[in-house]
């Protein structure tokens, strides 16, 4: 059965990411969070990491005035508003943002230096199935799939491959671990291949 936390989240993320869909694509974003929670659900059953799982994308990605930190505060409390807000990029959605590699570099240097895992594992979950899809895509439109991107393929893999590093270092499950690198060899053979 669903816990009453679980099903807020699932109300509060389809309604924040109501009007998205994944990039380049006309497919609800809410697909995207819902995966990750199921991708967490395979690691740990954490309810608090699966909700913030659920919610991982709408500090970053939603307005304030959509729905804010003190909105996630006040109905999740403060260990699933922090590790959302430990997995969330320096940004605010609606003004403008820095460049993509200054972006990930400083997204990258955070994660690194956590101590809490449970953030970590969120964010390992999301990279799973942003290279699954990635991966997905590449099969059916080749190097099309490059063109949606704000950074170069050959910089889409320093990232990944500096996340992998990062997280080979925590204290998450191995399978996890295995699992995101088996996905990023298959980005980095799609690459070298095209």
């Amino acid at each position: 059965m669903i816990s009453k936390k679980v099903n807020l989240a699932l109300k509060v993320a389809s309604k924040a990411h109501r009007d998205q869909v994944r990039k380049g694509t006309d497919i609800p974003y809410i697909s995207h969070p819902v995966a990750v929670a199921l991708i967490i659900g395979e690691y740990t059953t954490d309810e608090d990491v699966i909700v913030a799982g659920i919610l991982h994308d709408v500090l970053e990605d939603v307005r304030p005035s959509i729905y804010s930190e003190a909105d996630m505060r006040g109905d999740f409390g403060d260990k699933i508003t922090d590790i959302v807000k430990d997995v969330s990029e320096d940004k605010v959605a609606g003004e403008p943002e820095k460049p993509w590699i200054e972006r990930k570099k400083g997204y990258l240097a955070h994660l690194d230096n956590l101590a809490n895992v449970e953030p970590i594992i969120v964010s390992t979950a999301d990279k799973i199935h942003n290279l699954t899809d990635m991966l997905d895509e590449y099969e059916r439109v080749g190097d099309g799939l490059w063109e949606k991107f704000n950074a170069s393929k050959d910089d889409e893999l320093w990232f990944y491959k500096s996340f992998l590093e990062i997280i080979q270092k925590k204290a998450i499950p191995e399978k996890m671990k295995a699992d995101l690198e088996s996905l990023v060899n298959m980005l980095e053979s799609v690459i070298k291949q095209g």
